[in-house]
């Protein structure tokens, strides 16, 4: 298509993406150890309420080695998937 001769051009913008300094970096986080934290808790807590649900120091074993139990597991999940 023809240019009108009397119209100006555009002035584009150059927007220039780089990292800067200023932000701090935002530290990772595993989401995936915390859920699996939460996730064995509640089990270990489903498991010793239908062991013994009247006593309230197996609830908080329970849910203790659930929280053991997750975390050992998130981490053994990280490792092997890092390896690939």
């Amino acid at each position: 298509m023809p240019q009108s001769k009397s119209r100006h051009p555009h002035k584009h913008v150059q927007q220039h993406n780089k990292p800067s300094d200023i932000h701090p970096k935002h530290k990772k986080t595993n989401r995936s150890i915390i859920v699996s934290i939460i996730f064995f808790a509640l089990i270990g807590l489903g498991i010793s309420y239908f062991i013994d649900g009247e006593s309230v120091l197996a609830l908080i074993i329970g849910a203790i080695a659930g929280c053991i139990a997750g975390y050992i597991f998130a981490v053994q999940v990280n490792k092997s998937l890092l390896k690939k």
